[in-house]
């Protein structure tokens, strides 16, 4: 087994205080429910060809999907490049690679979004840098992700880490350590800030992701809840907060929203996956899947989630090196519990 020796990107768990709730009924413990099906997994493959197995592998941080449905998987690490697969999880192709070229990773990469032009871009956390690819994988360009910086923020030494293609190709970056989210135009250059470091804002901002409505949706890992905004960065309401029943979280790690809206949050202590609606109301925690010999299976750590075409719901478990791909609620036996 090779020493790993690079720092994996999740994010922090925040100090667990419960607000009071006077009268109001307590959220449920989470329980075992219905799960949804299981359609396969994904795994990569080192340079050898050799598929990854759930002892050994590497370390997937995040995927994306184009307009054809291939799927694109970020690895960092001692595996610093893509992988590319079709929608049945057949490995296409792999690029990129650690170096100090254009193009070339730093070995801490930390988030990958495709655009409307099939374009894919790469978080390089250490290099400070946005890198662009075509859908072949050829270097286009880079920009820098820090040029909204300012002398008044508490934190020069920045985080871009993840990021979102918003409406009109927009590119959402956020640092979680100034409490930024910083939009971009598609050709790289700074435009404004979601937000700041302000109450109210975005502390420990991490995944960005966007509703039909336009609203914002941004994941804050400290607080352990969702802030929904405006698309102008106006605050409208909380999903989540701390906690260890039914709508709470001990580490929220993932966020993603499918065609209906609904908003899927994962867990990666609770080791769940958890369902709202647009509204903040929860519709159903799901904490195991189904294969087809009819075996439930738990969730183990899962550390993200991309809700693909037709709601394929792809969900990330980077200790066992895979993708764990099921299909949506409405297609499933029985769907998730609702409460």
């Amino acid at each position: 087994m090779i020493k790993k020796r690079y720092f994996i990107p999740l994010l922090f768990t925040g100090v667990l205080l419960l607000p009071a709730r006077g009268w109001s009924r307590p959220p449920k413990p989470l329980a075992p429910n219905y799960p949804l099906r299981l359609i396969n997994y994904i795994y990569g493959n080192n340079r050898n060809g050799l598929e990854d197995t759930p002892e050994q592998g590497g370390t997937i941080v995040s995927c994306a999907q184009n307009s054809k449905g291939h799927l694109y998987l970020l690895y960092t690490g001692n595996r610093s490049e893509i992988q590319v697969f079709d929608q049945r999880g057949e490995f296409i192709f792999r690029f990129g690679e650690e170096g100090e070229k254009d193009g070339q990773f730093s070995g801490y990469t930390c988030t990958l979004a495709i655009n409307s032009k099939d374009e894919v871009l790469v978080t390089d956390v250490k290099k400070r840098k946005i890198w662009a690819f075509d859908q072949e994988g050829r270097y286009l360009n880079a920009f820098s992700s820090i040029q909204g910086l300012s002398s008044k923020d508490p934190k020069q030494d920045t985080y871009p880490a993840h990021m979102a293609i918003g409406p009109g190709d927009r590119i959402y970056i956020s640092d979680g350590r100034n409490g930024h989210v910083w939009i971009y135009n598609s050709k790289g250059m700074f435009l404004k800030h979601l937000g700041g470091p302000r109450p109210g804002l975005f502390p420990s901002a991490g995944h960005v992701r966007f509703d039909r409505q336009g609203r914002t949706y941004v994941l804050e890992g400290i607080p352990n809840r969702i802030q929904v905004c405006t698309p102008e960065g106006n605050h409208i309401i909380y999903i989540g907060e701390s906690g260890n029943r039914a709508g709470q979280f001990l580490r929220i790690s993932g966020l993603a929203i499918d065609s209906e809206d609904r908003v899927y949050a994962t867990d990666i202590v609770q080791n769940v996956v958890q369902i709202f609606n647009n509204k903040g109301d929860l519709i159903g925690v799901v904490k195991e899947y189904m294969t087809s010999e009819g075996e439930g299976r738990n969730f183990f750590a899962p550390s993200g989630i991309l809700i693909g075409k037709g709601d394929i719901i792809y969900v990330t478990e980077q200790s066992k090196h895979r993708l764990v791909v099921l299909e949506p609620p409405q297609k499933s036996d029985q769907g998730v519990v609702t409460y």
